[in-house]
């Protein structure tokens, strides 16, 4: 008897943790029951109900919580509960792949290392049905529902403007790609079309902003590092500029000052 009521508790403790991770797993960047769209595991855009992620301010959960589609949106870690989207810690860390050749910046979207610490240089696609894996030298492996990956960040977060085709060296099966279909060739050169990122000025971020004060940029910087400070007088913008914050500190918003501190989203140099 004894038994088969432990074996009932047990039964109903697997049920109940696995109702915890379908009420919490959820897709990046869309909108969810609580009004938030998780783009990572900390930080979110507010949906005001329309069903569309206003991106014109990000939030981030303090450090030690992640984002959820609870009414709290940012919940302390859990191990029985997963974030609404998931690991974000290893995108744009060149250091996750073997010998620093690349590093993930999304879902499906990465940059060259060449044995920096930091990846530089044009964005790289992968082709539709492929993600990017800091594991793999392949840099882009088939995508299989459920699988861990390296950057979990939506391929619309990472600012795209022009497109131009790269030609680089593969050991495997090649595949040229374009932005719509891909065909297999028995080569072994690869084509991929990348990226450029154009940078905004101190100037049109501050336009965005429309307010005095200091500020992320736009894109938003990964390691927290860079800011600009605006003043407006008369809603005229009179200056704008862009600063770094010293080494082994981090800008933040809320404060809208450089701390020593990691507030938990900013990626390590």
């Amino acid at each position: 008897m004894s038994q088969r009521i432990e074996h009932l508790v047990k039964g109903l403790v697997v049920v109940f943790l696995a109702f915890m991770v379908i009420q919490t797993v959820s897709d990046c960047n869309v909108c969810q029951s609580n009004k938030v769209a998780c783009i990572n595991s900390t930080s979110f855009y507010l949906c005001f109900g329309d069903g569309t992620p206003h991106r014109d301010q990000l939030y981030h959960c303090l450090e030690g919580f992640d984002c959820t589609n609870l009414t709290a949106i940012c919940v302390q870690k859990s191990s029985q509960r997963p974030p609404s989207c998931g690991d974000t810690s290893q995108c744009g860390q060149c250091s996750a792949s073997n010998n620093y050749l690349f590093a993930c910046q999304s879902r499906g979207i990465f940059q060259m290392c060449y044995g920096a610490t930091r990846p530089a240089g044009q964005f790289g696609y992968c082709p539709s049905g492929m993600v990017c894996d800091a594991t793999s030298s392949a840099i882009c492996v088939t995508e299989v529902k459920g699988q861990t990956l390296t950057c979990d960040i939506n391929d619309e977060l990472v600012d795209t403007t022009t497109a131009s085709p790269v030609t680089t060296e593969s050991s495997s099966t090649t595949v040229v790609t374009t932005t719509e279909t891909s065909t297999e060739t028995s080569t072994d050169t690869t084509v991929v079309y990348t990226t450029t990122v154009i940078p905004l000025t101190p100037a049109q971020m501050c336009t965005q902003r429309n307010a005095t004060g200091l500020f992320p940029i736009t894109p938003a910087d990964p390691y927290c590092q860079r800011y600009i400070s605006c003043y407006f007088n008369k809603n005229i913008l009179i200056r704008s500029a862009e600063y770094n914050c010293p080494s082994s500190s981090y800008f933040l918003n809320v404060t809208q000052s450089c701390v020593d501190v990691n507030p938990g989203y900013c990626l390590k140099g």
